[in-house]
């Protein structure tokens, strides 16, 4: 099961058998202040502009294990490269292939798909992954 989260609370950590650590708690405030996912090297970059003093291997063992308990939700959008963003309600993302913008596209069916393949294959989809990469209006000229 998938938990959904617009904003963690530290104390939810505990919950989750997680220690509440500086970088921890550092990455979530981070992914909480985002609009579009974050690589693993943006991550450890913010941090250490807020003088919390970690190694990148730490920042990728956290996305790790916050993956693992469904508190971030990750994308590989070609970029050979892991993009970590909170776990939020089910949407999918618009790539631009000139400038890197991400953006998020929430008003997409494919729920009814699910549920089509639900029907059809009997087949229980438990996550998905979707992706729509073009140019934006900015590079479109």
């Amino acid at each position: 099961m998938t938990v959904s989260y617009n904003k963690v609370q530290p104390e939810e950590l505990h919950k989750l058998g997680l220690k509440q650590t500086p970088a921890r708690l550092g990455v979530l405030k981070i992914l909480e202040n985002q609009t579009s996912p974050l690589d693993a090297l943006t991550i450890h970059s913010y941090l250490r502009e807020k003088n919390l003093k970690t190694d990148p291997a730490t920042v990728y063992r956290i996305l790790d294990v916050f993956y693992q308990k469904g508190i971030v939700s990750r994308f590989e959008l070609e970029e050979g490269k892991f993009r970590y963003e909170l776990t939020a309600e089910d949407h999918h993302h618009i790539v631009c292939e000139s400038c890197g913008k991400i953006e998020d596209v929430s008003d997409c069916e494919v729920d009814k798909v699910e549920k089509q393949i639900k029907m059809r294959k009997r087949f229980l989809v438990k996550r998905h992954s979707l992706q729509f990469y073009g140019v934006c209006a900015s590079c479109q000229g």
